[in-house]
């Protein structure tokens, strides 16, 4: 993209393409990040036993499993899992939105070189 067509859809726009290719990959970012804190206060506000962890000695109980002093390991295991999820997902948004910013870039927000000369913005007319 020439520095003319970039200030030619910036001036359209009122920001920047690039800009506005970063807001949206910000409010994916963002998206993802509430969906992973909601799986993993989900998971720790249910029981161990339905997480298939063995049924202590007092089965009626209904403790989740950071009150649950019987299962300290089923906190790590979902913590580790939570972070992998986590991981997953960044690399898969970073690496599909990269495609999305280079296809954005190159064939929606972009002006043919040759059109520029002849494009007139409304407030110049």
């Amino acid at each position: 993209m020439t520095q003319q067509v970039e200030a030619l859809l910036t001036e359209h726009l009122r920001y920047t393409p690039l800009s506005l290719i970063d807001d949206i990959i910000n409010t994916v970012n963002t998206i993802v990040y509430r969906a992973i804190e909601a799986i993993e206060n989900g998971l720790f506000s249910i029981p161990p036993q339905q997480l298939g962890y063995s049924p202590d000695s007092d089965t009626s109980r209904d403790t989740s499993i950071l009150t649950d002093p019987e299962h300290p390991e089923a906190a790590a295991e979902i913590e580790n899992g939570v972070h992998q999820l986590e991981t997953l997902l960044e690399a898969t948004v970073d690496k599909t939105f990269d495609k999305f910013e280079i296809y954005a870039l190159r064939n929606i927000l972009t002006v043919d070189d040759k059109l520029v000369p002849w494009m007139r913005l409304g407030h110049y007319e």
